[in-house]
């Protein structure tokens, strides 16, 4: 055989098998999809409706706009998470659960009477029961085989989001984050003033301060913190659970969130409604509620700093399922190359 013919044999392309189109999705996504919708609209209805008794009532105030801010914020958010999971992106799954499960708890614990505001008349908790219904529907058939089986086919052309929008989700994570440290910060000072201070209206001034501060901002800082935080790690090639470090800042972030909704919440609204009944200002009950404030309040800070290190210097590697992840590629690279 001559050069040319075999220069010319080298120069014939190879047969390349035509990509296979994209799996549709599964009727459960389907189904899901219409599960968290129900569900999200259901809980909005109950905020509107709680909204409306505090303007009927006159009782409407910060708060009540608070409340609606955050109304527009997830109905427009677990829409979009709800159209991301029907293209395929494992993160939008992730989210789904994540606040899925975070309003069943609020749910359930505003019906046991456990936390948060008290559900006004039976409405509004039917409406309440109506969410909890197809929200737990909605998260089972997220992982019924059928849809991990498609995710696992299209998570590798559209697990991550797009360059633009995983900097615009870092950008708001960061200046977020930066701002629930100095709101958490302010409050752990003001706790301490309060509860050091002999002057009942400089204690009244404190806690009344720290009451408007966490009925607006700590939970919308702490919600849209968690948020772009998960968008960041999911939609990208950190993973929400394939680093030490991503999957610590998770944990760490939602107990700080428990912290502020279980504790700090609730010991700042015994602390106005003692203030208001004229409690001693010290050696009494005041006078507790004032430094367990103060205690919560300096573990949040703790965290949120821990977090910020956490972030910076990115320890420990990575975790059992990351190594699991990572063997995978090089098990299809070896076993193809023999």
């Amino acid at each position: 055989m001559s050069t040319t013919e075999r220069t010319d044999q080298r120069r014939v392309p190879e047969h390349r098998q035509p990509e296979s189109a994209p799996a549709r999705p599964p009727a459960a996504v389907g189904w899901a999809y219409a599960m968290v919708i129900v569900a999200t609209l259901a809980a909005i209805a109950s905020n509107v409706f709680e909204i409306a008794h505090q303007v009927e009532t006159g009782a409407a105030g910060a708060a009540t706009t608070g409340d609606l801010v955050l109304t527009i914020a997830f109905c427009a958010l677990f829409g979009y998470f709800a159209e991301m999971l029907r293209a395929g992106r494992q993160w939008g799954r992730v989210l789904l659960t994540i606040f899925t499960s975070l309003g069943l708890l609020f749910t359930g614990l505003g019906l046991a009477g456990l936390g948060g505001r008290p559900l006004v008349g039976p409405l509004q908790a039917s409406l309440a029961v109506t969410s909890l219904v197809p929200s737990v529907i909605g998260l089972v058939l997220l992982y019924v085989p059928s849809v991990n089986q498609w995710i696992a086919q299209v998570r590798d052309r559209s697990r991550t989001v797009s360059q633009r929008m995983r900097k615009a989700f870092l950008t708001a994570h960061v200046a977020i984050s930066v701002g629930w440290l100095g709101l958490v910060t302010g409050m752990f000072a003001m706790s301490v003033s309060g509860a050091t201070t002999g002057s009942a209206e400089h204690q009244a001034a404190m806690y009344r301060t720290m009451s408007m501060l966490d009925e607006i901002f700590l939970g919308m800082t702490s919600m849209f913190a968690l948020i772009t935080g998960i968008v960041v790690a999911a939609g990208t090639k950190w993973g929400l659970l394939l680093r030490t470090w991503v999957a610590v800042k998770f944990f760490t972030t939602m107990g700080v969130m428990m912290l502020g909704f279980a504790v700090i919440h609730q010991l700042i609204l015994r602390a106005n409604e003692l203030v208001d009944e004229g409690a001693p200002v010290r050696g009494g009950e005041l006078d507790t509620v004032g430094w367990s404030m103060a205690a919560a309040a300096a573990v949040a800070v703790l965290s949120l700093v821990f977090m910020t290190a956490v972030s910076t210097y990115k320890p420990w590697g990575h975790t059992r399922r990351g190594r699991r992840a990572n063997a995978r590629p090089a098990a299809r690279r070896t076993s193809s190359s023999r």
